[in-house]
């Protein structure tokens, strides 16, 4: 638990913070500094058809893109994104209305490792500073960046013993909605295969896990059962015709709510364990921690003490890992995944008159916005999810999700 260790111990590093602006003094309240953390635009599946077809047994639709990359119509989902949180801070006063910002005010950094990070990146640094010539950073082409895949120092023994441990805790208790989600999710994909093709049979194997050299992987039902709802539903927001998958006579978007419960409980029994999630967020949030109390980060030497604005530019999983370290949770009325490409944690440092204050807010896109590029709306498609005087891991009395 190391890790976890440190990051608690660089969240007690900074000052504690006055409770947040009531309703009353929140006009008076001065948004200073901003970190998000960005979901990439709607990609490919990572595998390509053939390989998928292997793992389910069902035949997939091809993509316009390489197996994990942009998509046209992902840009232009993302860029539409990025004009509304562009506005949103531009009427929270602290982007500029129509001059370029100060130099060295705004950092956008994104994952080298996949390209789809740094082009999303790329969209971020053109919209987020029209004409400006804001150029998204990052490492070296496809290299790792322990920002957004976690330290390069293996898990000790007690980390894995704590994660087999969480693992096992939360595999007795997975709720009976999943099945259903997986008996639907077999009769679209591969309705013969518990009785005729057993090696596609999602339920043969509901759920392990491996340890791959040293690190812990899920296999089994749910992990492929959450990758293929995933990928449907990345096909229906690609604006694929409604019959590129043989969806009979049900309707896509409806299959799709009721199947993505696999992927979410993909991501609850590894993603969100909480030693997993201490070890690989740690870096991440020592740059959050930093940036919101205003002073260079040693994982980031790009950020200064003038950076008011921070992107990552990364990927589901980190919304994931923060989403775990501070006890956040989520959902939308029109969206089944709650890390839909170009979702974007925010988190805001204010101050007022009587003290300062940290706000989490969310930005997302539902899925027919996404599907047919409609531009989000801030009223639906942005919302507070916490706010306290401070960060903490695992919520605190001070720290609030806001229901």
């Amino acid at each position: 638990m190391r890790h976890l260790a440190l990051l608690c111990a660089l969240l007690a590093s900074t000052p504690a913070l006055a409770a947040p602006p009531t309703p009353a003094t929140q006009q008076e309240a001065v948004l200073e500094r901003v970190v998000l953390v960005a979901r990439h635009g709607i990609r490919s599946p990572t595998k390509a058809p053939q390989v998928l077809q292997n793992q389910t047994g069902h035949v997939w639709a091809q993509w316009p893109v390489a197996p994990g990359e942009l998509t046209e119509h992902g840009k232009q989902a993302l860029a539409l994104m990025v004009d509304m949180v562009r506005q949103h801070y531009v009427q929270a006063g602290l982007l500029p209305a129509a001059d370029c910002p100060t130099p060295g005010s705004i950092t956008i950094w994104a994952d080298a490792k996949d390209h789809r990070t740094r082009e999303s990146g790329d969209i971020w640094a053109k919209h987020l500073a029209p004409s400006c010539k804001l150029q998204s950073l990052s490492l070296e082409a496809e290299q790792e960046d322990p920002i957004f895949a976690g330290p390069t120092t293996p898990l000790s023994i007690q980390e894995q013993n704590a994660i087999t441990r969480e693992f096992n805790q939360r595999l007795s208790s997975i709720p009976s909605s999943v099945a259903n989600s997986m008996n639907m999710l077999q009769a679209v994909l591969a309705p013969t295969a518990c009785s005729i093709d057993k090696p596609h049979c999602l339920s043969t194997n509901t759920a392990m896990l491996v340890w791959k050299k040293d690190k812990p992987h899920l296999e089994g039902g749910i992990a492929t059962g959450g990758t293929a709802a995933e990928n449907l539903l990345l096909e229906y927001i690609q604006g694929m015709p409604v019959h590129a998958e043989p969806f009979e006579q049900q309707n896509p978007a409806a299959l799709i709510k009721q199947v993505f419960p696999l992927h979410t409980q993909e991501s609850w029994l590894i993603r969100r364990l909480p030693t997993l999630a201490a070890h690989k967020g740690a870096t991440m949030a020592s740059v959050v921690q930093d940036v919101l109390a205003g002073k260079p980060s040693p994982a980031l030497p790009v950020v200064t003490e003038q950076t008011k604005l921070l992107v990552l530019s990364g990927h589901d999983t980190n919304l994931d890992v923060l989403a775990t370290l501070y006890g956040l949770d989520w959902s939308f009325t029109d969206q089944p995944d709650p890390t839909a490409p170009d979702t974007t944690l925010a988190f805001e440092l204010w101050r007022s008159p009587s003290g300062s204050s940290v706000t989490i807010r969310l930005f997302h896109q539902g899925l027919e916005a996404l599907r047919t590029l409609t531009p989000p709306d801030p009223a639906m498609d942005m919302q507070i999810i916490a706010r306290g005087p401070s960060l903490q891991t695992e919520m605190t009395a001070d720290f609030r999700a806001v229901r």
